[in-house]
């Protein structure tokens, strides 16, 4: 398993990032990913939490516990609409997931 270092950097260079735009996307400075990538310094709790949330993986991950990403939550990239649309529909009886269901059926036919 990677070390919590490797796994930063890995992760950052998978998405063509440089350390200072990765600070960014987590409010943190250049300097402090640089830190981490070098083994320095290890983050607080809360940089941990941020950077699982912006790579879309689980924080056993970015900390190189685990080599599966894990169950990456994928609220996080819906809008308001499909957010409202899925939990609607969990929240719907078997019934009406079944006439929902048909109906999208319906459309995704009818569109193609």
């Amino acid at each position: 398993m990677k070390k919590f270092s490797e796994r930063v950097k890995a992760l950052r260079q998978e998405k063509g990032l440089s350390q200072g735009a990765l600070a960014e996307k987590i409010k943190s400075s250049q300097k402090i990913i640089d830190y981490w990538e070098t083994g320095t310094t290890e983050p607080k709790a809360n940089f941990i939490i941020a950077l699982a949330d912006f790579f879309g993986c689980t924080t056993d991950y970015i900390l190189g516990r685990e080599d599966d990403m894990g169950n990456v939550n994928i609220n996080s990239d819906l809008t308001e609409t499909e957010k409202f649309i899925l939990e609607t529909f969990r929240k719907s009886s078997a019934d009406d997931k079944a006439v929902v269901y048909g109906f999208l059926k319906y459309l995704a036919q009818k569109n193609q």
